[in-house]
């Protein structure tokens, strides 16, 4: 019977001694890897050329339109 108030003692003070120790907090969040590095570093690859050549065809547009314009005449 002793032994049984001992152990229950001993829990509740395991368990009063824990409820009271202070949060340590969150961690500190890591910075995230370089996109290239990623799952979504290839598409990333793709976006970047699509811009390029988005690039190029409004170049030679504005080449064609100005091209028009000197056909045309005033």
């Amino acid at each position: 019977m002793i032994i049984s108030r001992l152990s229950l003692l001993a829990l509740a003070m395991t368990t009063v001694v824990a409820a009271c120790t202070p949060d340590p907090g969150p961690e500190k969040p890591t910075p995230p890897p370089p996109l290239k590095d990623t799952v979504f570093g290839d598409m990333a690859g793709a976006v970047d050329k699509a811009r390029g050549v988005e690039a190029t065809t409004m170049q030679q547009k504005q080449e064609m339109d100005r091209a028009l314009q000197e056909a045309e005449g005033p």
